[in-house]
């Protein structure tokens, strides 16, 4: 159930958990990585494009939905890192900050193309799957279950393309990037406050609306 125990228990468990991703041990973290970086070290800018290509080429797909698009902004994206990286603050997180970059400049290319399409959320959900393998495991899952999933990703599909476009990349980054309200502030613009208050809102509604279909979803 989605709704009721899907997007509700992932929203509990990713508010007691928010994403803090750690490094590895002896490994750098992203913000020393840009320090380096800024100090003149280009081999830094190396190990983040190792650490991020493939998420930043995903996170474009999601907006240009074009292949050749999504790497080749995801490239603009590193060279903007590289470009624009004495404007970093490395008090404040490396990951926000890199997708601002590459919204922004996805945003640009759907303007030049006068284009507004998006993806759905189990459009963009797959194609990570087939990236970095499932979002989401179930242990012991057999063909019944795997039935059922299959069955409450279309129900769920057709359930987020009739939200709009800021809803669905507001979703997206909560529960498929796994992004902080202040996380998202930061790349959509606007408060903390108005990114709770916005999803809270939207999962309410969510809630209402397709209470009906509970057993579908």
């Amino acid at each position: 159930m989605v709704f009721g125990g899907g997007f509700m228990s992932l929203e509990h468990r990713l508010n007691a958990d928010d994403r803090t991703e750690a490094s590895e041990a002896n490994q750098p973290s992203d913000e020393a990585l840009m320090a380096e970086l800024q100090a003149g070290r280009e081999s830094a800018l190396a190990e983040l494009v190792r650490r991020y290509q493939q998420d930043i080429f995903r996170f474009c797909l999601h907006y240009l939905k074009e292949v050749e698009a999504a790497k080749e902004l995801s490239q603009e994206t590193f060279l903007r890192v590289f470009t624009s990286c004495g404007r970093f603050d490395v008090e404040r997180k490396f990951r926000p900050w890199v997708l601002c970059i590459a919204r922004n400049l996805c945003l640009n290319e759907l303007k030049r193309k006068k284009t507004v399409s998006m993806e759905t959320l189990e459009e963009y959900a797959s194609s990570a799957r087939r990236e970095s393998g499932d979002l989401f495991r179930f242990s012991g899952d057999g063909p019944d279950e795997a039935m059922m999933l299959r069955e409450r990703r279309e129900a769920l599909r057709k359930v987020i393309d009739e939200l709009n476009k800021d809803s669905r990349e507001l979703l997206t980054l909560r529960f498929y990037e796994r992004l902080s309200a202040k996380e998202i502030a930061e790349i959509v613009g606007g408060t903390e406050g108005a990114v709770r208050t916005r999803l809270h809102r939207l999962l309410v509604s969510m809630r209402e609306k397709y209470a009906p279909r509970r057993d579908e979803l």
